[in-house]
């Protein structure tokens, strides 16, 4: 090589290490701004890691410009400069997916709502066209019908008249050729779930998604110095939208105590034959509570008869149980049975004593609803639903979280529904990277005795229910008092 091509080629190499320096600063502005506007971190650590960033800049502008530099110091210069620039832009579009994520999922925005246009299985009707013309029948389980009446007229013209009882619309069209019924999906599900036959009798026409927008009051609370309560609740669907109406299959209440670093988990079981506010003193089974008015009649059964006040509340369908167990790579689940079994909700997932190790999404899902093979039934099935949630936070404490962290975020849009805000998690992170203090996690089952009694959203048959234990639900009252200092140990 001659020297004016040697020459060339340092010039080239000093050029290059310079180009990649005002990348390096640039890449840096970026992500301090997107640490900014997420402001996850105490600003303690913000300004360490921004202390060390700019250093590390300092360093490699006067490697750069420093005067008859080796070409293999430049080259080492530039080999740097590039790590360090996919480094910052690596966690720049991490942080920008978490906060797309959180502005997408956190926050209720809208409700759904989902219709079915029914009519007897021996109907002459096949399609929505066949009914042009016809009256069809419905129920005000809504304050305004207005949307869900217009997203049927604007398919089919139609004349919709309602009646007084969701129960007897929809027995009359198991029993009734001519009868058209436009009802919500939750009710129906309460008559399939309690008379499998129900199905065979009836056809569904259409499918009916009618969104509303939703307005949801922020709750005062502060989540890093005030305990505060989280229902989470499992609804039983896995369309890719939540219903606002559908049964409420899990329900487990997380008490929090931040300044104590104390987490109370206690698990309803889904039949707990509860008073329903606002009915007049009827009772119904839990997961009923979903379908006659949505999370807000869950939320208020259980205030009444816990004597809590709920802040917040998660809801999840099964989809976000396998997405985000598929995403994590599987999960290791214990049978603490000296037995196999073969879950029910799926008979291709069975279960040997002891570990089952990297449980698909499906088969995890399958466990935590199965009930039938354990003598004590749902109560054991909370259990298991516990199980699964320690397993996934395992997962997601791991390096799992960092080598599939979009997957996972996007495997979890539309799967789940929260009122907590952008600013309550991440207050609630930043108080945690902050004093980085381990957690107290108590698990508490309440337990009751099965029995059969009328129920307030199926009033004409007995259903079996489960009579809640008093002692059980003091205790529970109580532990959960403890949590949140409304009781004196």
């Amino acid at each position: 090589m001659s020297k004016r091509e040697k020459k060339r080629a340092s010039l080239f190499s000093i050029f290059l290490s310079r180009f990649l320096l005002i990348i390096a600063i640039l890449s840096t502005i970026f992500f301090g701004y997107e640490m900014i506007k997420f402001n996850i971190l105490p600003i303690k650590y913000f300004l360490i890691i921004m202390g060390i960033m700019v250093l590390v800049l300092v360093i490699l502008g006067i490697l750069s410009f420093r005067k008859h530099a080796r070409k293999t110091l430049i080259s080492i210069i530039s080999f740097l400069g590039v790590i360090y620039i996919a480094i910052t832009l690596f966690g720049s579009l991490r942080i920008k997916d978490t906060i797309s994520f959180m502005e997408k999922n956190l926050g209720i925005k809208f409700e759904t709502n989902i219709y079915y246009v029914l009519v007897n299985s021996n109907s002459k009707y096949e399609s929505l066209n066949d009914i042009k013309g016809e009256t069809v029948y419905s129920y005000k389980d809504l304050d305004d019908m207005y949307p869900v009446e217009d997203a049927l007229t604007k398919k089919v013209n139609v004349e919709i008249e309602y009646k007084k009882s969701i129960y007897d619309l929809l027995n009359n069209i198991a029993v009734t050729d001519g009868v058209i019924a436009y009802v919500n999906s939750g009710n129906y599900d309460v008559m399939v779930q309690n008379n499998g036959d129900y199905a065979n009798k009836v056809k569904i026409l259409d499918t009916i998604e009618v969104k509303t927008k939703k307005e949801v009051e922020t709750s005062s609370v502060n989540v890093t110095n005030t305990p505060f309560v989280v229902l989470i609740s499992g609804i039983d669907t896995r369309s890719n939208s939540l219903p606002s109406r559908s049964l409420a299959d899990v329900n487990i209440l997380m008490a929090v105590n931040p300044t104590e670093h104390k987490i109370l988990l206690v698990h309803i079981p889904r039949d707990y034959y509860l008073e329903i506010p606002d009915t007049g003193g009827y009772k119904d089974k839990l997961t009923h509570t979903g379908t006659i008015g949505g999370i807000d009649t869950t939320i208020k059964t259980i205030e009444n008869n816990f004597d809590i006040d709920i802040s917040y509340y998660v809801r999840v369908n099964f989809n976000f149980v396998i997405n985000l167990v598929d995403e994590v790579g599987g999960i290791d689940i214990y049978n603490d049975e000296p037995y196999s079994f073969t879950c029910n909700a799926d008979d291709t997932c069975t279960f040997s004593p002891e570990w089952n190790f990297d449980v698909d999404g499906k088969c995890a899902l399958a466990f935590a609803r199965e009930r039938y093979a354990y003598e004590t039934g749902d109560m054991h099935r909370g259990e298991n639903q516990q199980h699964v949630i320690e397993q996934l936070f395992d997962k997601l404490t791991s390096p799992a979280l960092i080598t599939n962290y979009t997957g996972i975020l996007n495997s979890l849009n539309g799967t789940f529904e929260t009122n907590l805000s952008n600013d309550d998690i991440v207050s609630l992170v930043k108080m945690q990277i902050d004093d980085m203090s381990d957690w107290e996690i108590e698990k508490y089952s309440l337990i009751g005795d099965g029995d059969t009694a009328y129920t307030y959203s199926y009033p004409n048959d007995e259903l079996y229910v489960m009579i809640p234990d008093d002692d059980s639900m003091d205790n529970a009252i109580y532990k959960l008092k403890l949590i949140l200092n409304t009781e004196s140990d």
